[in-house]
């Protein structure tokens, strides 16, 4: 999926309605329906019915007056604040005003303070959108904004957060949203600069426009939402069986970290692998439960409780079953356990490399075959740096463009992790993730991607879309899991929460 300019939006809105005879207000109703659909489901999750409705005077005012409009009429408690007295609101805006019902037109209010709010409410912001271009902010948005910043209340954006330039990402004053609900597509500006602190959780609303009507770009900035996967997953044939959902082999574990690899096999079993084998270090004691499916092979290491040259032989013998890999979870950098890395990767088979797996490589970047098989690196920023540092790579550029460099450098697909995560390959393919929030920030959670890329992997699908069907599942997966408190969750919770996030994300597939 594309992001685009204002501009963009602007003639691909103009062009689907004049060659289709369709009125831009139903594309006004059709983001006022979505908005509403959101916004109830927020106030689920918070125990609420009260919604607090700001619009401003052009677009995205008219959105928000559906959206109250849509609220009320399934019974909701709505306060309506206007921008702008109601004559100076012409166009589709105008006329979404005029579909108020009475009761909520002689309600509505002129000014704004954080104290007319109560802060329980469900504050929904139609100020601005894509409207605002800066730098500053002009009254009464600047007095609103700082109100609704100092209100306490959890805030829906409709398409941009008010004070956010939509084709930048640049900002003052800016009314940071806990979740912006964009229309189509997505704005490059929710993507670049300070985007992504702003919008919080983002998610792309269908309002009606084909994807044929996007523009066609090569340099566009591309991203990965709901119906990128969807596209890339089918429904599985109802006599599968399990040799045929693929074997994933799981190398890691030492004396300081048993239970990494642990994360990434259950992960992997609950991606959807139809076999899972754990390899750890024979004197690497577990001390965690294990899911009673998983196959767990204990490796030879003489006594040293790492990976090691001891354990070539099983090795070798073991991967003849295997579909794909992951080394690295709690792998340790032993200088040892270098000849595992290396046999793992003369193996051929698909790998996915994660956590010390990548400082190994970044140390000796010589072991990386000259035409790797499918490989998947998947570093946060710190592992990234020594993989640059290692590769002769300049940490210059974004970080979309960093991805691209390593990828191109080593041949490799790169998962670089963090929000917005890159998924970048050597062609040149690459987008920036919209799932994901920040429950994922805990230790494990790489473990459990990593689990997750090897299942996608050993079910046929090449590097690139696995890597970005596992970022997306993993970020959709913390989605679900926020309610229960983003401070609360930690790696462990995540794979229980997968099946749900496959239900969420399409029950039949």
């Amino acid at each position: 999926m594309k992001a685009v300019s204002v501009q963009e939006m602007r003639e691909l809105e103009q062009r689907f309605c004049q060659e289709t005879g369709t009125a831009s207000m139903q594309l006004m109703e059709n983001a006022g329906q979505a908005v509403a659909r959101e916004a109830i489901a927020l106030a689920a999750h918070s125990g609420t019915r009260k919604f607090a409705v700001l619009a401003g005077k052009g677009n995205n005012g008219g959105d928000a007056c559906v959206a109250a409009r849509l609220l009320l009429e399934q019974g909701a408690e709505v306060q309506l604040f206007l921008a702008a007295e109601p004559e100076k609101y012409q166009g589709d805006a105008g006329l979404a005003w005029q579909r108020l019902p009475m009761t909520l037109k002689n309600q509505c209010q002129r000014d704004f303070k954080s104290t007319m709010v109560q802060r329980d409410c469900i504050l929904i912001d139609g100020l601005l959108g894509t409207g605002f271009t800066g730098p500053t902010l002009r009254q009464p948005y600047c007095a609103w904004i700082t109100e609704a910043r100092a209100s306490g209340c959890i805030v829906l954006a409709i398409d941009v957060p008010s004070g956010l330039n939509a084709d930048d990402g640049s900002t003052g004053l800016c009314l940071e949203a806990d979740l912006t609900l964009t229309f189509a597509v997505p704005k490059r500006g929710l993507l670049l600069g300070e985007g992504p602190r702003c919008c919080g959780r983002l998610l792309v609303a269908d309002i009606g426009i084909p994807a044929a009507y996007l523009p066609d770009s090569n340099d566009a900035l591309q991203t990965f939402a709901a119906a990128d996967a969807l596209a890339l997953l089918k429904r599985e044939d109802f006599t599968i069986h399990k040799n045929r959902r693929g074997h994933v082999g799981v190398f890691g574990g030492s004396m300081p970290y048993p239970h990494a690899p642990a994360l990434s096999a259950e992960a992997a079993l609950r991606t959807g692998a139809g076999l899972v084998t754990l390899a750890l270090p024979q004197s690497c004691e577990m001390f965690c439960t294990l899911p009673k499916a998983l196959i767990v092979r204990r490796l030879a290491d003489g006594g040293s409780g790492c990976c090691n040259a001891f354990a070539l032989p099983q090795l070798t013998e073991m991967c003849r079953n295997f579909q794909a890999l992951v080394c690295g979870p709690g792998l340790g950098q032993a200088e040892e356990s270098l000849v595992v890395l290396q046999a793992l990767l003369a193996t051929g088979l698909p790998l996915v490399l994660d956590a010390d797996g990548l400082n190994l490589l970044a140390s000796h970047p010589e072991c990386l075959p000259a035409q790797p098989a499918a490989l998947i690196l998947t570093p946060h920023p710190g592992e990234m740096a020594r993989l640059q540092n290692g590769f002769g790579l300049e940490a210059t550029g974004n970080r979309l463009e960093q991805a691209l460099a390593l990828a191109r450098r080593t041949g490799c697909v790169v998962v670089l992790k963090g929000c917005r995560s890159v998924v970048a390959a050597p062609d040149g393919q690459a987008h920036l993730n919209l799932s994901g929030c920040p429950a994922l920030a805990t230790a494990g959670s790489g473990d459990v991607l990593a689990g997750i890329c090897g299942a996608f992997v050993a079910q046929g699908r090449d590097a690139y879309q696995s890597a970005a069907l596992a970022v997306f599942l993993h970020g959709l997966t913390g989605e679900i899991l926020r309610p229960t408190g983003s401070r609360g969750i930690i790696a462990d919770d995540l794979p229980d929460a997968l099946p749900k996030a496959w239900s969420a994300l399409g029950a039949n597939l």
